[in-house]
């Protein structure tokens, strides 16, 4: 499980339901915070970082490969990580509040 799919996991209490039911909803989540995740890094990312990270998600690497990369090149990448997962689900609380009302 990357750090992404540990934080969502969790975030949002997720060990409660069964292990396909928490599957599905790493996938959608992680999906959303992962791009959150990447516009912020690659502000961070100077152009030859950024390059090279490109030649990596061209050359189809693995997931790992990806995330030790950001681990390496982004001094708070783990930060980020919990930051993006916060704003999801607080803005995810917020709106299910909004519909109970």
């Amino acid at each position: 499980m990357n750090p992404i799919q540990k934080n969502i996991t969790s975030a949002l209490d997720l060990n409660k339901l069964p292990l396909q039911e928490q599957q599905e909803i790493i996938m959608r989540v992680g999906a959303i915070i992962y791009q959150n995740v990447l516009m912020r890094v690659l502000e961070t990312m100077s152009e030859s970082e950024q390059d090279e990270f490109e030649k990596l998600l061209d050359s189809n690497a693995k997931p790992e490969e990806v995330f030790a990369f950001l681990k390496n090149k982004v001094e708070n990448f783990e930060e980020i990580i919990d930051e993006e997962a916060f704003k999801f689900k607080t803005k995810s609380d917020n709106i299910m509040s909004q519909i109970g009302n």
